[in-house]
């Protein structure tokens, strides 16, 4: 063990060293670094970290994306404090894989430029560091950040319900970052230097507990930036955690908040569960938790997880498993069907208010499509060619349904570049409902044998409008064409200059 005595800093930081040993019980070549860490730390005013040595933690650089380990090197070589931080160390701690690897340092965005050519810095809210590599690959390098002094309103607003972070260009040390971040298994550090994993915010404890906790009040947390609430349910339904009491009673009380942060953002919490395959868990707790409602009343509202499966809701959450089987296959599902799949269960409601499905005709479904799409396109603020694939498909699926490759009709199918997500819809639904699994099956060995591999983009048919309606154009929807002149453009014949 580490003695007082032999270290040459002055008294009054050598105790807060050996208090840090008395805790930690830190021992041979680690507590001599640990040592200076904690100095460091002290010198500053700042709490000790628990920090956890190599032979206390999972983590091993093998485990970490080779460009990420370039970036840390660098950093570390140029003088500058560089940490793994954020989910990829969490990843790491619970023995996954980590779908990205974030780097923090107190080298400054402009410093981190210099240093890598190959990068670039972006964000205005968030000024970060993207290092880019072959492939499409980046490295995201954030420096240290504290909260704000003060947060304040939108000019020409007062009072203290307002708490949105709308600025974050603050620059900190590695514990005020640590204490800004969202959860506390989301709090830790590994640092490149001395191959420990540092702990300011109680992160290691809570992931023995199998915890989902804010780092802080909850209730401050949410109202900073409410898709807070959605990550929540997200890392206890992907860990299989349990969120903290004070969590649960905090979205139970701010779920509606969530309607106020930006749609682009919400709408890639929304999906990216899909994508990862952990959709059903985590929609079913954010049903339950009321988030859904306040961004998805169609889908059934609070309790949906538990509907009857001739419901909305339960249609949802039978696809929504069937998407996760296909996922834990590794079965990629292109975003268009992911979207189809959300959205079926509302069309099929919309059809059924307006009478039998049997009576339903193009264009009736075509108007159909229209009423109920293009308003969750709208409020997800989804990109027009997006709303428009969308709606290809679920107008596709519908044909599937009575049609089968065999068939003369099947032609006008094959050529529509949209049919591989139709079919990957079908499939999903074949499974959920079990029906139509004869027209799955056909479709989809259609489909391997290259059916519709080569089809051509079209836009989406307008639907009829109904006698003395107002037609607006949808949005995304194509412009009439402009009527072309014939002839081509009249030209003034030329006057000759009269010779002087």
């Amino acid at each position: 063990m580490f003695h007082p005595s032999s270290s040459p800093v002055k008294p009054a930081v050598r105790i807060a060293v050996s208090e840090a040993v008395r805790v930690f019980h830190f021992s041979g070549r680690t507590e001599t670094v640990t040592m200076k860490l904690d100095v460091d730390s002290t010198s500053r005013g700042m709490s000790i970290p628990r920090i956890l040595p190599r032979a206390e933690h999972p983590i091993s650089r093998g485990y970490i994306d080779p460009d990420a380990l370039r970036v840390l090197y660098r950093l570390h070589r140029a003088g500058f404090k560089a940490y793994l931080v954020g989910g990829s160390v969490r990843d790491l701690m619970t023995g996954r894989t980590p779908k990205d690897f974030d780097v923090g340092t107190d080298a400054r965005p402009q410093e981190i430029r210099r240093l890598f050519r190959n990068s670039r810095v972006i964000g205005r809210r968030f000024r970060l560091a993207h290092i880019l590599f072959e492939g499409g690959k980046v490295v995201e390098v954030s420096t240290f950040r504290k909260t704000p002094d003060a947060v304040q309103g939108e000019q020409g607003q007062e009072g203290d319900d307002d708490l949105l972070i709308r600025s974050d260009n603050t620059f900190g040390s590695p514990e005020e970052d640590a204490l800004r971040r969202d959860f506390t298994i989301n709090g830790l550090f590994y640092d490149i230097a001395t191959y420990a994993v540092l702990d300011f915010v109680g992160g290691v404890e809570d992931l023995e507990r199998r915890v989902v906790r804010t780092i802080g009040d909850p209730l401050i947390r949410f109202r900073e930036d409410p898709v807070r609430m959605l990550r929540a349910c997200e890392f206890a339904a992907r860990l299989s955690f349990e969120m903290s009491e004070d969590v649960r009673a905090a979205i139970a009380e701010l779920n509606r908040e969530v309607t106020k942060s930006a749609a682009p953002r919400v709408t890639e919490e929304l999906l990216d569960p899909l994508r990862r395959g952990w959709g059903h868990d985590t929609y079913r707790l954010w049903s339950e938790a009321g988030l859904l409602d306040a961004l998805l009343p169609e889908l059934g509202g609070v309790g949906a997880a538990r509907a009857a499966e001739g419901t909305a809701a339960g249609l949802l959450f039978a696809l929504l498993r069937e998407v996760d089987a296909k996922r834990s296959l590794g079965t990629r599902i292109e975003e268009a069907t992911l979207l189809s799949a959300m959205f079926l269960p509302v069309v099929f409601d919309a059809v059924r208010r307006h009478g039998p499905l049997s009576s339903a005709g193009p264009g009736q479904i075509l108007l159909i499509l229209e009423d109920t799409v293009n308003p969750l396109a709208l409020r997800m603020a989804l990109p027009n060619h997006l709303t428009q694939t969308v709606k290809h498909v679920l107008e596709t699926f519908g044909r599937l349904t009575s049609t089968r490759p065999a068939d003369p009709g099947a032609r006008r199918l094959a050529g529509r570049p949209y049919l591989k997500a139709a079919v990957a819809l079908l499939s999903l639904y074949a499974r959920a409902s079990g029906r139509y699994r004869e027209a799955a099956a056909a479709w989809e060995e259609a489909v391997e044998q290259g059916l519709g591999s080569q089809a051509l983009a079209a836009p989406f048919p307008v639907a009829p409008a109904p006698p003395g309606a107002i037609s607006h154009p949808a949005p995304g929807g194509l412009a009439p064409a402009r009527k072309r002149r014939r002839g081509g453009r009249r030209r003034r014949p030329q006057v000759s200059a009269a010779p002087a």
